[in-house]
């Protein structure tokens, strides 16, 4: 799969990444947490609206989905987030990026990144933030995927930002 020459090729000591799965499962777990309370707070109306159930019979109903999506994002979405990985390493493609051998599709027919910024994040670390839209039924959606730059990466990473801004003007 991989014949072609990554757009970015970072490796991390242990230590190093260990510390940036906790900030970013940090990070994953509070965009969940966000994710179930909407979920609490919309759902419930809308089978009132739409189903003409009680208000108590619609939060029951709801809460399950409120806890368990989340849960299950978190378990699936986020494999390549494990600590103690021996040689730790991210290579980011055109179409998609490994991170510790785990393959994350990132533009296709179907997905396209819709934006690369970098963020700050805790302990004064940066992170690159790759956000990657696809179509649904209902509109686009998308998700993103955030990857920490190694401190002497980080001029590597703005020009990787500034490429693909002036790439897709």
């Amino acid at each position: 799969m991989e014949t072609e020459n990554p757009l970015i090729e970072w490796q991390y000591s242990t230590e190093e990444w260990n510390e940036f799965v906790d900030i970013e499962k940090a990070n994953k777990k509070e965009d969940n947490i966000y994710f179930g309370i909407a979920i609490l707070l919309i759902v419930p109306f809308g089978l009132m609206f739409y189903r003409n159930t009680s208000y108590l019979f619609s939060l029951l109903f709801s809460i399950p989905f409120a806890v368990l999506i989340p849960v299950l994002r978190m378990k699936f979405s986020y494999k390549h987030l494990q600590k103690n990985v021996s040689n730790p390493h991210v290579k980011l493609f055109d179409a998609y990026m490994m991170i510790n051998n785990h393959t994350i599709e990132v533009a296709s027919r179907r997905k396209r990144i819709k934006s690369l910024k970098i963020i700050d994040a805790k302990n004064n670390k940066k992170l690159l933030e790759v956000d990657v839209q696809w179509k649904t039924r209902k509109g686009p959606t998308n998700d993103e995927t955030r990857i920490l730059i190694p401190e002497n990466k980080l001029f590597e990473a703005e020009k990787l930002v500034n490429d693909f801004y002036k790439n897709n003007d």
